[in-house]
């Protein structure tokens, strides 16, 4: 029986002083702890919003990806197809054996818009080096300021005009 004498006496030692004090020690314990599972709960709607915007980025960025692609599978078949449309390009020699100081030469391979000068070789022949696609082209000659047609040439007319026949094959 003294053990629980002992209990009792301590038991009332103990002030309501202590007892508010260890209240209020729980209560401030108590608003911490609901303050940061607010905390908490704001950070984790951030979270949310945040991974929400991310989605939506990403799938952008998905669509953007994928438009990207097609528009490079476009480019490459039209890459493609100026590389095959290239190897058809054949070199024509075209020559103008006759006596002249100059000559040029103009026709229907760019649609008569330039004046071609010709190279004049140390034995007196003109030539130029014409890259063309397969196909039939009128050509003339200037020579020294007159047009001519080589009559060594096929001679074709054309809206009353004579004019030399270029085939390229």
């Amino acid at each position: 029986m003294g053990a629980l004498r002992t209990f009792r006496s301590k038991r009332e030692e103990y002030t309501s002083e202590e007892v508010t004090g260890r209240s209020s020690n729980m209560q401030q314990l108590s608003d911490a702890l609901e303050f940061q599972e607010d905390e908490i709960m704001a950070a984790q709607d951030r979270l949310r919003s945040i991974k929400a915007k991310l989605a939506v980025l990403e799938g952008k960025m998905a669509l953007a990806i994928t438009d990207s692609r097609k528009r490079i599978e476009l480019k490459q078949k039209r890459i493609d197809s100026a590389r095959k449309a290239l190897q058809l390009i054949r070199t024509s020699c075209i020559v103008w054996p006759n006596s002249a100081s100059e000559v040029l030469l103009a026709g229907s391979f760019d649609g008569w818009t330039t004046q071609r000068k010709m190279e004049r070789s140390k034995t007196g022949i003109f030539s130029v080096s014409l890259k063309l696609y397969p196909g039939r082209y009128e050509i003339k000659f200037i020579v020294d300021g007159v047009w001519k047609v080589d009559p060594l040439r096929p001679i074709v007319n054309n809206n009353g005009y004579e004019n030399n026949l270029l085939i390229v094959t």
